[in-house]
């Protein structure tokens, strides 16, 4: 893998507010559903070109891979990538996306905080602040660095 977006699902309504008894089953709220598609036009905008999205099984991160794969359209598809739960070490995280994405040159992967932001940190050694719907650029080849990072700005 040649570069990796890491990306914070879009915005979801809390528990109680979704109506639903737990947080694996909260979905996007409609904003998180635009946000998703504005940053998908953006990744593609500065030359992303995402080959694979991998994405956690809680429901606002698969809502937020599909939103991303109708702007996307990656050759591959997304799939379901369990180690994005955001209930393991980052360490864990990084070592299953390498193994994954070895051989494909641009992944998206689509989680939760705090994890999400871990592996950002981890990788490109920089904090980044991981709001919703955020996405950090990373080149893996010839050395990890970061090459951007963007939130949802645009003008509501």
């Amino acid at each position: 893998m040649k570069r990796l977006y890491l990306m914070r699902h879009g915005h979801s309504p809390s528990t109680s507010e979704a109506g639903v008894a737990k947080d694996a089953l909260r979905p996007l709220s409609s904003l998180g559903r635009e946000d998703a598609r504005w940053m998908a036009a953006e990744l593609a905008r500065r030359g992303g070109a995402p080959t694979l999205i991998l994405h956690s099984p809680l429901l606002r991160a698969v809502q937020t891979a599909e939103e991303m794969a109708g702007v996307l359209k990656p050759a591959q598809g997304r799939e379901l990538f369990a180690a994005l739960d955001n209930t393991r070490p980052a360490e864990e995280v990084e070592l299953e996306l390498a193994r994954r994405g070895a051989s494909v040159d641009e992944v998206l992967a689509v989680g939760h905080q705090p994890q999400i932001g871990e592996v950002a940190v981890l990788i490109g050694k920089t904090l980044f602040e991981m709001r919703p719907a955020t996405i950090v650029a990373l080149e893996l080849s010839p050395a990890p660095r970061v090459l951007w990072a963007a939130s949802p700005e645009k003008p509501r």
